[in-house]
């Protein structure tokens, strides 16, 4: 095996190992590899490792399935890796200056298996229940398949999960220091195409790049924030007016109280709360990077479902911690997350405290949101609570809830394969 694909084996799968055992994002892992496999940059790029890595951990149960139909078990992250330049890499688009490395492996990996299949179509051969036909292609838990193949059916969810596994970036430019159009224009000239969002003026959806976005300058001085465009239909939804004191109820990291802030030309006031002082201490840094007036800013930390204030505030945002399962393009160690249980059930319970919390500031309007395409993380809570509250149409852009909820025309879901963003839920709501 020569250095590239060794290169490519031994990071990719360090990268898996760690997303496996230590239940991590794929970025972490891979800074977390970096540190031990720094010489594997010598003979792959940085950028082809990040590229390569990200996907192998995107394919977790396509290679899972594949380990088990060749080997008989399971569980080997360097297998794992092995089998995806087998099955994708003559494929991969991140590869193409490598093809003969990988040729040379493949033919090598062909030769050494125990049953002998090339190509995912092979692997797929004689498998006719469609949830697991599915599971496998798309490589998704078999459970949140046959989630949306009832909700859905067949052919809007293979474009649901189709949708999931790409990676779509969004940039908010920060009207309290620049403009659009500078923006725009400076974007292009370093490679970035973007094209004006038709519903949010200050929203650029990136259509190409060639260099890491994460790389402008423009970002570091707080003019741009990578930003979806459903994150910032949250704060859409809540309507914020100079004036207005905004209670956020999951404060960190603190990127929708800037959009707050600059929608109000810094003149609402918020009450932000979280849970980790830590992440508060990086709100407070952000916020500050974005221009917004700190003075109109009051940086709580506390369990919000402990939370006690003395005013009741003219509006609550609650964007809930959650399996942030619309948000797999981004990372795609949340694919793997899912598969465990007791992490999947700890959210509703969360979920539920959290909004029963925002229901008790009686006078005041709520806007309840998270990062989720599962009814149970959305549509589920509203309809357990619907005797306890009102909703009220957000009045933003996205699609109807599900199907079987009766309520469905008054909520909003924002759906990768449909609006080209993240997966989100958004409901606004009054206490009875």
């Amino acid at each position: 095996m020569d250095k590239v694909a060794r290169s490519l084996i031994d990071f990719s799968a360090k990268v898996l190992h760690i997303v496996m055992t230590k239940h991590v994002s794929h970025d972490r892992a891979f800074q977390a590899a970096l540190r031990e496999y720094k010489k594997a940059a010598r003979y792959v790029p940085l950028k082809v490792l990040y590229r390569v890595s990200h996907d192998i951990v995107s394919d977790y149960y396509l290679l899972r399935y594949a380990e088990q139909r060749i080997y008989g078990s399971r569980g080997s992250a360097r297998r794992m890796a092995r089998l995806w330049l087998l099955l994708r890499g003559l494929e991969s688009e991140h590869l193409a200056q490598y093809i003969d490395s990988v040729e040379r492996l493949r033919r090598k990996l062909v030769k050494s298996l125990p049953r002998r299949i090339e190509t995912v179509e092979e692997l797929l051969d004689g498998v006719e229940d469609t949830a697991e036909r599915l599971s496998v292609t798309y490589s998704f838990p078999q459970w949140f398949v046959e989630v949306f193949l009832e909700l859905l059916g067949r052919h809007e969810t293979e474009k649901l999960l189709a949708a999931l596994n790409e990676e779509k970036w969004w940039i908010r430019v920060n009207t309290l220091k620049t403009d659009v159009d500078t923006v725009a224009e400076r974007l292009l000239e370093k490679g970035v195409v973007v094209r004006r969002d038709p519903d949010l003026p200050y929203m650029l959806e990136v259509v190409d790049f060639s260099e890491p976005l994460h790389h402008l300058d423009e970002m570091w001085r707080g003019e741009i924030v990578f930003q979806d465009k459903a994150s910032a239909l949250v704060v859409e939804a809540l309507h914020p007016e100079p004036g207005d004191t905004i209670l956020d109820l999951a404060a960190a990291p603190g990127v929708k109280d800037a959009l707050i802030m600059q929608l109000t030309d810094n003149r609402a006031r918020i009450v932000a709360v979280d849970v980790s002082w830590e992440r508060l201490k990086r709100t407070k840094r952000l916020l500050k990077l974005y221009g917004v007036d700190m003075s109109r800013v009051e940086l709580v930390h506390a369990d919000s479902r402990e939370l006690q204030l003395r005013v009741t505030p003219d509006k609550v945002m609650l964007d809930a911690p959650c399996t942030s399962s619309g948000a797999m393009g981004k990372d795609p160690a949340i694919k793997m997350h899912l598969e465990d249980p007791a992490w999947v059930r700890r959210f509703p319970a969360l979920q539920r405290e959290m909004l029963g919390k925002a229901l008790a500031y009686r006078s005041s309007y709520i806007v309840y949101a998270v990062c989720s395409i599962l009814p149970f993380e959305g549509e589920e809570h509203i309809s357990e609570l619907y005797s306890k509250l009102e909703l009220e149409d957000p009045r933003i852009p996205g699609s109807p809830g599900y199907k079987p909820y009766t309520f469905r025309e008054r909520v909003r879901r924002l759906l990768p394969h449909v609006h080209g963003t993240q997966g989100f839920f958004i409901a606004g709501l009054r206490p009875r």
